[in-house]
């Protein structure tokens, strides 16, 4: 049983989705399934960060101490690239 009902996935660029979390939804790949559905980007684009890690897609969402109505970072891979690229010069 999935006792996460709401999340705040908030974006780089200041934006914060309110996530209404459907009980199927336990691990981080769910996650971004999910949260794809509602913006223009797929899944394999979008990565999860919550307090100071990066999550992995196989992760469970209440192993990583994530609870109803935290907020999870969001990060796009556009974004990830730009950073890299800027950190290598």
């Amino acid at each position: 049983m999935n006792d996460i009902k709401k999340l705040y996935c908030r974006f780089v660029t200041g934006m914060t989705v309110e996530l209404d979390i459907k009980p199927d939804t336990r691990t981080v790949l769910q996650l971004k399934q999910q949260l794809a559905e509602i913006i223009n980007l797929t899944s394999d684009r979008l990565y999860i960060g919550f307090e100071t890690s990066l999550l992995e897609d196989n992760d469970y969402l209440r192993d990583k101490g994530i609870t109803d109505c935290d907020t999870v970072h969001v990060i796009t891979s556009q974004l990830t690239e730009k950073i890299c690229y800027r950190n290598k010069k």
